[in-house]
């Protein structure tokens, strides 16, 4: 919930930018090509052109928002995922639906295109009213041409009414989803008769043939594969930095200098408890969230422990397991509602109920901070290692050079480190295989890996691999083969296995047998049991969807237990993670009309949404089917 709070406290610029993309894109199938006449045809739907122009431009307003929302998100990466055959595709899907609008005879005018303008919030003044001069200005603090986005959203407004058209068709009856929602919801309870498999082990004994066999025929199982070693330095400025030679001049001066780095802001660490509610909803429900918030705080009210209560409230769901820990924060880290109340608070203190965009809280302030200025010495330590490193980050290339030197003159790892003076000295890896690497450098790409693992023995990188903050050199030391682990090294592991799999068919077996019994006379049950010293079990209810009482997952038996009469054994026996069972199918209960009406306002509209998105997908699909599309240049759409 931290960072959802966190997150709603962006700027207004962010806001609007994301307002503009969520504007262009928010359709179906986003932005509509770009109306233009020059440039080279990618690909041709329908006889209707796609210009490479137009491709680019979109491709890379998708990278660019992207990246926005993901900073951490790369071009190539992106490439990889195949965004430019997805964005292809989408522009192949708005060329087909709007040439489907045009065949049915489906617009839109100057004046719907004008409206639907006017009603977004990011062209409004301050008196919520759309200002043309607004709408100028965010245009082009976007890139935006006021005749293209006009365009576009045209585009846009003329598909959203051929997918409403289409979908509206999928709408389903209340009948209809109360027969969905009974399936899904009706809870089964059975009794079953356990046959663990465990209690036939001490009738196995695995064969020396049984495992010499297993383990011929599961090798693949054990085989080790090759491996590798490596020594390596890494010139960094922290292997580098000589935090001894930093005078306390030089200290003294930078703690002067950079004083406002080692500001303290104001800082409270606080709980809360949510009740979550729309902004815009109804009142009944708004009443409802009111009723729930009421019962946490008559609980606070008698002394109860804030976070017992939040455990019990809230609807945060990392809140349940911390009972709404949201640890330190400062300003301008939450929404300002929320920040507001938490900062007025005193240690121990418990607001009112507060309302955000989230809905309801109750804040809890456990301990504050004031503001102000880190004390020069404890300070110190991170001045040093600061200007330590700063030093450091200066040389750096040239040591980098000296070791390339030494390299190209047939030295190793070692002989590099110990010439060029490094304060750390050449370490060496644990063996690692190609596919995972060493695990003393984990941020190794997978072909700095595979660089490494293919040198020769005492062969030296001839080029330095760039890590996190600087470069790494490295000599492999020594290699071992593929190998598989021997027999003996894996008997008892055989053995475990080989002595399960048959206490499992003995446990098969002598269900079998019961069920036989069983389903000839019903009364044998009570033999059975007596015979076996045991107990009939019985479950909780359990849907469809939920695993079998304490029995586990099987989809056969749970299909098997919900086509069954009630009253009535399963005819078979059934697998589980700790042997075979019988199964008595007690009752089925269907969700009652009190419960459907509790809940018949989260189902209608979900099932209709995905009625009416699984009705849309197979138009799409018909289109596409029936399209003649001619890919013109092929390698625009490579990676």
């Amino acid at each position: 919930m931290l960072a959802i709070l966190r997150k709603g406290a962006q700027s207004w610029g962010i806001k609007i930018l994301f307002a503009i993309i969520i504007i262009v894109f928010v359709f179906t199938f986003g932005m509509s090509r770009v109306q233009s006449t020059g440039g080279n045809v990618l690909a041709t739907v329908n006889e209707e052109p796609i210009l490479v122009t137009t491709y680019q431009q979109k491709l890379q307003r998708s990278l660019d928002i992207a990246r926005s929302q993901n900073p951490g998100l790369t071009s190539e990466i992106l490439m990889q995922m195949g965004i430019k055959q997805q964005i292809f595709d989408q522009m192949v899907t708005e060329e087909l639906l709007k040439q489907k609008a045009a065949e049915l005879g489906i617009t839109v005018t100057k004046e719907e295109l004008a409206n639907h303008i006017h009603l977004i919030p990011a062209f409004h003044n301050e008196a919520n009213v759309f200002d043309p001069e607004i709408y100028k200005n965010v245009l082009r603090n976007n890139n935006l041409q006021p005749g293209t986005f006009e365009s576009d959203f045209m585009d846009d407004l003329l598909i959203e009414k051929l997918t409403s058209y289409v979908s509206a068709t999928g709408k389903m009856t209340e009948d209809q989803v109360r027969d969905i929602y009974n399936y899904g919801m009706t809870k089964a309870t059975i009794s079953y008769l356990m046959y663990p498999w465990n209690t036939y082990t001490d009738q196995v004994n695995a064969s020396a043939e049984q495992i010499s066999k297993y383990y011929e025929d599961n090798k693949v199982q054990y085989l080790v594969p090759a491996q590798a070693q490596i020594a390596y330095i890494e010139i960094t400025p922290s292997t580098l930095a000589e935090p001894g030679l930093v005078a306390q001049e030089d200290i003294e001066k930078f703690y002067a200098k950079n004083k406002e780095q080692f500001k303290i802001e104001e800082q409270v660490n606080a709980r809360h408890l949510l009740i979550r509610v729309d902004e815009d909803a109804a009142d009944k429900d708004v009443a409802k969230a009111m009723e729930k918030i009421t019962l946490a705080q008559n609980e606070l009210a008698e002394g109860k422990d804030f976070a017992q209560v939040a455990e019990t409230y809230t609807e945060d769901p990392s809140g349940t397991l911390t009972g709404g820990a949201l640890g330190w924060f400062g300003r301008g880290r939450m929404v300002p509602a929320f920040e507001e109340v938490a900062f007025t608070l005193e240690p121990g203190q418990i607001s009112d109920p507060v309302r955000t965009q989230f809905g309801f809280h109750l804040i809890q302030v456990e301990e504050k901070k004031p503001g102000g200025y880190q004390d020069f010495e404890e300070a110190r330590p991170v001045i040093v290692e600061s200007i330590a490193r700063d030093r450091a980050m200066e040389t750096l290339q040239d040591y980098l050079d000296q070791a390339l030197e030494l390299i190209f003159a047939g030295k190793n790892i070692h002989e590099v480190a110990q010439n060029i003076g490094l304060q750390v000295q050449a370490k060496e890896t644990a063996f690692f295989n190609k596919d995972r690497g060493p695990i003393e450098l984990p941020s190794l790409s997978k072909e700095n890996i595979a660089v490494l693992f293919d040198l020769h023995v005492n062969a030296t990188t001839q080029s330095p691999m760039q890590i996190e903050d600087g470069y790494l050199l490295a000599t492999k030391i020594q290699d071992k083969e593929a190998t598989t682990r021997p027999l003996e090294d894996v008997r008892e592991a055989i053995v475990d296995i080989i002595t399960r799999q048959e206490a499992l068919k003995l446990s098969q077996s002598a269900a079998d047998t019961d069920i036989a019994l069983l389903v000839a006379d019903e009364k044998a049950i009570e033999h059975i049991i007596s015979q076996k010293n045991s107990t009939l079990a019985q479950s909780q209810p359990f849907s469809r969807q939920e695993p079998i009482a304490d029995l586990g997952q099987n989809q056969m038996a749970s299909q098997a237990i919900f086509n069954a009469q009630p009253n009535s054994w399963l005819p078979e026996s059934y697998a589980f993670q700790d042997g075979y069972a019988l199964i008595k199918v007690l009752e089925a209960l269907p969700p009652s009309d009190e419960e459907w009406e509790q809940e018949k306002e989260e189902w209608i509209p979900s099932l209709n949404q995905r009625a009416e998105q699984q009705l849309l997908q197979g138009f799409i699909a018909e289109l596409h089917a029936a399209a003649k599309i001619t890919i013109l240049n092929q390698a625009i759409l490579a990676n």
